[in-house]
């Protein structure tokens, strides 16, 4: 199996679970128990969004709240506006 990191270099990557579950009234704990995952991992992936599952992990999570990984996953803009508008790409 190839080497997986939890966070990604740039750090622009983040996941979205606890918005998701806020909405879906889902806790972390009840999110493990239905995914069949360990509530440390579930309780990881809720608190801090810079954490990126691991492929198992997000299958797991999307099959259980019938979503796809892009409701879970997202970029956080990185680009300064500065550099963008000086640079013509905007």
């Amino acid at each position: 199996m190839p080497y997986y990191s939890s966070h990604t270099a740039s750090g622009c990557l983040v996941n979205k679970l606890q918005p998701l579950l806020n909405t879906k009234g889902l806790s972390s704990f009840a999110l493990s128990k239905l995914a069949n995952l360990s509530p440390t991992t579930t309780r990881k992936v809720f608190l801090d969004p810079s954490y990126i599952p691991s492929p198992d992990v997000l299958e797991k999570l999307c099959i259980t709240l019938e979503c796809n990984p892009g409701d879970l996953l997202g970029m956080q803009g990185s680009i300064d506006m500065t550099v963008a508008v000086s640079s013509g790409v905007l």
